[in-house]
């Protein structure tokens, strides 16, 4: 009998039970005080699952003699763990043996499908189960700060929550965060300098923000602080690293590590780099789940290529900027050839609302610019964006507390930005075709145009056998500048759709046939400004 089958016999017991991919948790009671527990014991359970799987967990101090153990049992059946501590004499908390039993079924999608890695293409990620997972996330760097039970908005209760609740309806799959932000709470200082942890900071700010993205379904797409947290302490950041994948490592994750990790010091861009890597070595080694490992990277041209030839990457996290550096598509493309086997995500760009660095003069970003910036995104490779909308971003309670040289404009005005839902309308166009088999395809474009064949260029994107097309024309392409035509591949007719990326509906839907020479003539678009093309050989 295996530990499946004991695990229906086991029912009748008293056993914690918990859907796949969920997280449960044990508590355990030290018999020893500790001086300083968050330095002077490890404790690691091992877990057995109901086919022999292993995964190991690291358990948490939690304030007092008070342990904990968060785990998230990857599969249906009988699961069983023992502890082992560095302190082999604490019988509270070495040699602690525990089981709980998984049931099916769960929720929500991500918990269907289980947790994130890079596809066997390495074009995209993807669930434990294969599932392709579109990213669309949102930034919030300062989401320790956003208020729980408060908010300054008509009708809402809680700005950090509401937000959330928000973000999921409007089809967002990812929370992009930072854990102490770019300024830190006290107690990184007090630690620094040899003072306690402030363990009240995890267990009464960041667990219950933790847990309600989680639960809410999103990804959580979290750093650790921004890239000067580690000058002159890189063993700090290596230790708090160990204690979050303890603490979180359960839940649904990506770590990006800290914000802009190199800096834009030169002096100390190695030094930083290196104590950077430190810290995805350790997440890495402490995280048996395999949650995918990136590094939210400055903006740069070309893009930076640090840390590409190392095996903890799992996908590459990009900035391509608010304005302050050239943003053609190329930038991409360009990284793609040159990086081939990794996905490329593009993490931060022109947040709407937020006023711009562009050479030429700052402007406020609008829901046009963002969409040029998103779609442009897909159709040159990357196989996710993530949105910001000022206020959001910095978490900025009103005008005042908000100000800055990116603006002013309070998260209450900024969450009701329309560029947000737009970004819904982006995910509905690409998942109603299969998002994973596209990429770029400029060469399928031609046009008697010589300013739409170079200013004005739509970007094309194609699957390999040519009966799936998608064309994103940008608000400047002159639809009445003379013909142009995409090249399809077999004979027979192809449903043309209009995309409207303002709404979010198709329209001008219509049946065309290829000419002679494998082209398809490009239709004008019901309205000025940017639209979107969706050609698909009709089958049968």
């Amino acid at each position: 009998m295996d530990r499946f089958e004991a695990a229906n016999q086991s029912e009748e017991r008293s056993l914690r039970s918990v859907g796949p991919w969920s997280t449960v948790e044990f508590e355990f009671e030290s018999d020893v005080d500790y001086a300083r527990p968050y330095e002077e014991v490890d404790v690691i359970a091992t877990f057995v699952g109901p086919h022999g799987e292993t995964f190991r967990r690291f358990a948490f101090w939690n304030g007092g003699r008070s342990w904990r153990l968060r785990f998230a049992p990857t599969a249906a059946g009988l699961w069983a763990f023992t502890t082992a501590a560095t302190d082999r004499t604490n019988g509270g908390l070495h040699s602690v043996a525990g089981e709980l039993l998984c049931k099916e079924g769960s929720a929500a999608p991500l918990y269907e499908h289980g947790f994130l890695r890079a596809s066997g293409t390495g074009t995209h990620l993807e669930h434990a189960d294969g599932t392709p997972f579109f990213w669309l996330g949102d930034t919030h760097w300062r989401f320790a700060w956003e208020k729980w039970d408060r908010a300054n908005k008509a009708g809402w209760s809680s700005q950090f929550r509401d937000t959330v609740d928000r973000r999921v309806r409007q089809g967002f799959t990812v929370y992009q965060a930072n854990l102490l932000s770019w300024n830190p709470p006290p107690f990184w200082d007090r630690l620094l300098a040899g003072g306690e942890f402030d363990v009240a900071f995890f267990r009464e700010v960041l667990d219950p923000r933790m847990e309600y993205i989680a639960a809410s379904g999103l990804v959580n797409a979290i750093g650790l602080a921004w890239y000067a947290a580690v000058d002159g302490h890189p063993s700090a950041m290596v230790r708090l690293a160990r204690y979050v994948v303890a603490r979180y490592g359960s839940y649904p994750l990506v770590w990006t590590l800290g914000g802009e990790v190199a800096g834009y010091e030169p002096a100390t861009r190695a030094q930083r780099l290196a104590a950077w890597r430190d810290v995805a070595l350790a997440i890495q080694r402490d995280d048996d789940y395999r949650h995918p490992i990136t590094a939210h990277l400055t903006c740069e041209r070309p893009m930076p290529a640090e840390f590409q030839n190392e095996e903890w990457l799992t996908f590459t996290l990009s900035q391509l900027g608010h304005g302050d550096l050239d943003m053609s598509s190329e930038h991409w493309t360009d990284h793609l050839a040159a990086h081939p086997g990794k996905p490329l995500i593009e993490g931060e760009s022109f947040y709407e609302g937020l006023t711009s660095v562009e050479p030429n003069g700052r402007r406020p970003v609008t829901d046009t610019m963002v969409r040029q910036v998103a779609y442009r995104a897909f159709q040159s490779g990357c196989s996710g964006y993530t949105y910001g909308a000022q206020g959001s971003w910095n978490g900025a309670w009103d005008s005042e507390s908000g100000k800055s040289m990116w603006g002013d404009l309070p998260w209450h005005e900024g969450v009701d930005l329309p560029g947000a839902e737009q970004m819904g309308f982006l995910r509905r166009f690409y998942e109603s075709v299969d998002w994973t088999s596209l990429s770029p395809a400029p060469e399928l474009y031609s046009t008697e145009s010589w300013i739409n064949s170079t200013m004005y260029r739509p970007h094309v994107a194609s699957n390999a056998t040519r009966d799936i097309i998608s064309v994103y024309f940008g608000e400047t392409y002159r639809h009445d500048d003379g013909d142009a035509a995409v090249e399809v591949s077999d004979e027979g007719t192809y449903r043309v759709e209009w995309f409207d990326p303002r709404t979010g509906t198709f329209e001008s839907v219509y049946d065309a046939e290829r000419a002679e020479n494998r082209r398809l003539g490009l239709p004008c678009p019901p309205t000025p400004g940017d639209w979107a093309l969706l050609i698909r050989r009709n089958v049968g």
